[in-house]
This record gives C-alpha cells, sequence and structure tokens, in this order.
C-alpha cells in the first residue's frame, strides 16, 4: 500500500556527487599498455573507460532516486498525505530535473567517448576527458536546488507511517476520553507507535482479527482532537487524507466529562468530523464504569462501553463487522 521510502538512498549535494564520480572513475582505465603498443591507443581505452564509468555512476545514482520516487500508482491517501508533507509537484519537478540530467549526461558521454576514439594525439585524448568532466560537473551544479529539496524531502517521506491495505478503523475523539485504551481493548495488545506528519504526538496503530481477516485500527490523537476551525491548511489536508485511509470512525465520547471537556464541546467536534468525513461513523459512549448513560446521551449513541474493562467492545466489533458487510 505504501511505497518503501525508506529505501532512498542520502541525497547527496552536486560537489559531494561530483567528488564521488570522478574518484569512482579514476579506479577505472589503470591497465598497463601491452609492450610495443603506441601510448595513445592504450590512452584511448583508459580515457575511455573512465569517461563510461562516471557517466555510469552518476546516472544509476540518479535513476535509483527517480525510480523510487515515482508516484503515479500511489494511493489516494498517500498522494494527499506527500502532498501535504513534501508537495507531489514539486516532488514531480525534481525527480524530471533528475531525469533531464541523467539523459544530457548520457547523451554527453557518446559523444566524447565518439571524440576519443577518433583522437590521433594523446594530448586531445586527456583534453576531451576533461571537457566531459567539465560537462558533467556543470550539469550536476545546474540541478544543485533540486538535490537540496530531495534531502529535505527524504528525511520528510522516510518518516511516514506505513499502514496496511485492509478494512481500517480510525478513532477519532476529543483528548483524554480512552481513544488510546480503547484501541488496547479491541486489539488485546499493545498498538505500534508510529509518527505522523503535522504533530509532534505519536499516533497508534493496532489490529484485530475475525472471521481468518485481519483488521487495522488506528488512533490519530494529534489530528483529530480539535475542531477543524481551529487547524492550518496542512493540518486540514492531513485530515481529508485519513478519510481515503478510513472504511468507518469510531467517535469516542465521554458522559463523564472526566475528560475536562463537557458533552456540548465534545459534540461540537463530534459534529465538524462527522462533516467533514463523508464514510460511516459511529458514536461511543466511553467510561460507562463512571457514569452511566442518561436518557440525553442515550440519544447520541447506543454503543455503551467501558475500554477500561472490556465492557462493550464485543458488541461494537460486531457492530463494525456488520458495517463491512453492507459496504
Amino acid at each position: 500500500m505504501v511505497q518503501n521510502f525508506k529505501r532512498l538512498p542520502t541525497i547527496l549535494s552536486a560537489d559531494e556527487l561530483t567528488k564521488f564520480t570522478f574518484k569512482r572513475a579514476s579506479k577505472e582505465g589503470r591497465a598497463v599498455p601491452k609492450k610495443g603498443q603506441p601510448k595513445y591507443i592504450w590512452a584511448k581505452r583508459a580515457e575511455g573507460k573512465r569517461v563510461m564509468a562516471a557517466s555510469g555512476a552518476i546516472t544509476y545514482k540518479l535513476k535509483r532516486i527517480t525510480n523510487i520516487l515515482m508516484l503515479d500508482d500511489l494511493t489516494p491517501f498517500y498522494t494527499e498525505l506527500i502532498d501535504a508533507t513534501v508537495g507531489i509537484e514539486k516532488i514531480k519537478k525534481a525527480t524530471g530535473v533528475l531525469s533531464w540530467a541523467s539523459t544530457t549526461i548520457e547523451k554527453y558521454e557518446k559523444t566524447y567517448r565518439y571524440k576519443i576514439r577518433i583522437a590521433k594525439k594523446e594530448e586531445d585524448i586527456y583534453r576531451l576527458r576533461g571537457e566531459f568532466y567539465g560537462k558533467l560537473a556543470s550539469v550536476l551544479k545546474k540541478i544543485d536546488d533540486q538535490f537540496t529539496f530531495l534531502a529535505k524531502a527524504r528525511e520528510e517521506l522516510k518518516n511516514l507511517p506505513s499502514f496496511e491495505d485492509t478494512f481500517t478503523v480510525v478513532i477519532a475523539g476529543p483528548p483524554n476520553v480512552g481513544k488510546s485504551t480503547f484501541l488496547q481493548a479491541m486489539t488485546g495488545a499493545k498498538p505500534k507507535v508510529d509518527v505522523y506528519p503535522f504533530t509532534t504526538k505519536q499516533i497508534l496503530v493496532g489490529y484485530f482479527e475475525r472471521r481468518h481477516k485481519r483488521y487495522q485500527i488506528v488512533d490519530t490523537p494529534g489530528l483529530l482532537d480539535r475542531r477543524l476551525d481551529d487547524r492550518n491548511p496542512i493540518e486540514r489536508q492531513a485530515i481529508m487524507a485519513l478519510e481515503h485511509l478510513a472504511n468507518v470512525v469510531l467517535f469516542i465520547f465521554d458522559p463523564s466529562e472526566t475528560c475536562g471537556f463537557p458533552m456540548h464541546e465534545q459534540t461540537n467536534i463530534y459534529n465538524d468530523i462527522k462533516g467533514a468525513f463523508s464514510i460511516p461513523i459511529i458514536p461511543v459512549l466511553n467510561k460507562s464504569d463512571l457514569k452511566e448513560p442518561d436518557e440525553k446521551t442515550n440519544k447520541i449513541s447506543n454503543h455503551v462501553c467501558a475500554a477500561v474493562d472490556g465492557t462493550g467492545i464485543d458488541e461494537l466489533i460486531a457492530e463494525i463487522l456488520k458495517l463491512e458487510a453492507s459496504q
């Protein structure tokens, strides 16, 4: 489901890449001339190999970066997430520039290898190899700003959370309503901790199995615990990305109000999330161990749970499975 951006190699600067390439090329063409062989014949072979080695080293690195950063087959979730994090068009521009550089260097390689092959003087052979090195360095220098951008983008992309391509439940609600406890109650295990862009808080990812199928649950406390109006455009875009990931949203209420949010504020957040998502949202009354639902809260939801001791969890999972079957 997610492209493995953790495989992205370190992005060097133009100067670092040039030095690496010339060092690699200098190791080529060290063969000793055969006895009686004109020195310029040996020089053709040696310098031609160095030109080829320099071109091959740099184009390999450029193509590897562009191949990993191919974004055409991403899911809508990762498309929006990457666009909010780094910028899809910026990445496409950068990879396009790298493709141009790779093609240009390969053309220079063919041109200068031919010139070296037909050269008659030893000094011309060395001059032509030097010219090729200069052309290569010039191309890399022209795109140094793209290397700088991609180096920063790489750090962002490496830290993107990974999710499975399976039925996914996203847990929403104000802080301290018991979302993380709820996730653990549903999964029966300690969830995986990951970092989501746009927040210093962490997300929790857990799984449960029913009918030989694996279900994914995601708790995003940094994104879904306050009103959309209080968020900047990038945060709002991240929440929209979650809509592509989620098959259903569980919105957790705390009728005991020990979370610090009165019920009318919790309801406002619920209505805000409900208005933002076009997927099913199941309201859940948590902490029934602290306060039994009354007539007013019963109108909000008929799912009454106490995540701390697992009360109502099986019934809620049954509702999720029923909802999945209807989709």
